[in-house]
This record gives structure tokens, sequence and C-alpha cells, in this order.
């Protein structure tokens, strides 16, 4: 089995979830107890995430200007911030656990995400 089994199209939906989650998980979680900076923080990259979402060029953008491989490098450096935030910002206890999570989660995606669009792994693989 191939690493990078995630396709584009699969991936923009863990996106739009991941925003979602990003948005509502900081009120059900109670996150910003160690700062109010990890509360706002969660919600400003899930609305981010909506945002280069919408523009990456796969299945469920409205406008697809930003390329699929830029957009991973969005994702990879999102994850960096996530696993540094608590650091730099002072989080501790369960804001930093959630950040570290939101890094390796994010990490992870990026790691099995295929790179190329669908239409040219589809004529590489005929």
């Amino acid at each position: 089995m191939k690493i990078r089994f995630l396709t584009p199209r699969i991936h923009g939906l863990i996106d739009y979830a991941a925003a979602g989650g990003l948005i509502v998980f900081p009120f059900i979680l109670g996150i910003g107890a160690s700062s109010p900076i990890a509360f706002w923080l969660s919600i400003v990259a899930g609305v981010a995430v909506i945002g280069y979402s919408m523009l990456t060029g796969y299945a469920y953008s409205a406008i697809p200007v930003v390329p699929f491989k830029v957009h991973l490098g969005i994702d990879f450096v999102a994850a960096v911030a996530f696993a540094l935030a608590p650091f730099a910002f002072g989080f501790s206890g369960l804001d930093a656990g959630y950040y570290w999570a939101l890094s390796a989660a994010v990490f992870l995606v990026v790691a099995v995400s295929q790179t190329e669009p669908e239409a040219t792994l589809q004529t590489v693989a005929a």
C-alpha cells in the first residue's frame, strides 16, 4: 500500500470537517483556560482553512486558484505553527495538548495526501 493514499478529493472533505472542528471544539472542550489566545487561534485557523480550501484546485473549491501542492505546503506550515503555539503563547494543560494533537493530525494528513491532482493520477494509472 502506498503511503500517499489520500486523494485531493478526500483531503478536501477532511479540510472542511477540520475547519468546522477548529471552530467548534474550543467551545466544547473549554479551550482557552491558560490563555484566551488558545481559544481564538483555533477559530481563526478554522476560518483560514475554509478560506484557502475554497481557493484550492480540488473538487470542493469555489475558485480553484491555489495549486494542491501549495495547499499542502500551507497545511505543513499550519502543523508547525500548531506545534510551536504552546511554547510561543504559554499554553498549558488541555490547551497545549489540543494544539499538539492538532499538529500531529495535520502532519499525518499531509504525509498521506497524494501530491498530484486526481486527473493526473488517473492518467498515469491507465
